[in-house]
């Protein structure tokens, strides 16, 4: 029961460019599949909210948008869920994979070793140390995302906004408001790129006058393929290891379907869906 962690009062996406042109080849992009939106006029944006300064010209909002008012809680409601149903959790940094005679996958820790008949690797950005061990170089990487968190003004927001002339985006949490953005190429030992952070801060208090200091900031790893697309079934040489990562900035809305289908594919459930497009043997 994840009730009041998750609200349904869409999104709006906004822009200060003075003609639509530029924004309509997406707008007719969603349009032609289907999704559900609706074009607001400035006085509309300030009637859903009024805290925005007006700088805006145009927007769209998406009323079938949901958001979560706090993942974390969200998260640990499914992993009590999944312990529930007989799954073990085990803490500990995978060091090796090897395999033994009959092709099973020898998993080395920091703690111990195990045997298993089948693996799963799927650690987001950082599933790439493990898949260059076993002879598979798929070019994984990183798109770095700056996090500022405004505490205690989520009264400010109704709903997430997304400023796309700048490129971020504000989503009203239970903590507060959380500010999100950026897109940068810079691995995963880089220190933070502070520009970005002060940046972040700067345009979300130019959007939201009211707003204070921020109390946390913070970066994330977005697992990121030149295609676009996740890596998702058998390893190339291992047929009892599998892959399940590089899910860009989709790991929240595509988990859910992922598991399910790595967890037929481990199981060699019969599907009738095209995973060819996500094998790893488009890269060979």
């Amino acid at each position: 029961d994840v009730s009041g962690l998750v609200e349904s009062k869409g999104i709006i996406y906004f822009w200060t460019d003075k003609n639509l042109k530029s924004r309509e080849l997406e707008i007719n992009i969603r349009k032609e599949l289907g999704a559900e939106q609706q074009l607001l006029k400035p006085h509309e944006i300030h009637d859903l909210e009024p805290h925005i300064k007006k700088i805006y010209h145009g927007g769209v909002l998406y009323p079938s948008a949901r958001h979560a008012r706090n993942p974390r809680k969200i998260l640990l409601k499914l992993f009590d869920l999944f312990l529930k149903r007989g799954g073990h959790f085990e803490k500990q940094n995978v060091e090796t994979i090897n395999f033994s005679s009959d092709n099973k996958p020898i998993i080395k820790t920091n703690l111990n070793s195990y045997t298993f008949d089948k693996a799963v690797i799927a650690c987001g950005a950082f599933s790439k140390k493990l898949t260059d061990q076993v002879n598979e170089k798929i070019p994984l990487d990183t798109e770095r995302g700056y996090h500022v968190h405004f505490k205690g003004h989520d009264h400010l927001l109704s709903r997430p906004v997304i400023y796309l002339n700048k490129a971020f985006g504000i989503t009203p949490m239970e903590q507060g408001l959380r500010v999100v953005g950026t897109v940068e190429f810079g691995g995963l030992d880089n220190p933070a790129t502070k520009k970005r952070i002060t940046n972040l801060v700067n345009n979300a208090k130019h959007l939201l006058p009211e707003l204070s200091e921020h109390c946390d900031e913070w970066l994330g790893f977005r697992p990121t393929l030149p295609d676009f697309l996740p890596v998702m079934g058998p390893s190339k040489n291992h047929k009892n290891l599998f892959y399940s990562f590089g899910h860009h900035h989709l790991g929240w809305t595509l988990g859910a379907i992922s598991g399910k289908i790595i967890s037929g594919m481990v199981a060699e459930d019969s599907t009738n869906l095209n995973l060819e497009p996500y094998s790893s043997l488009r890269f060979s």
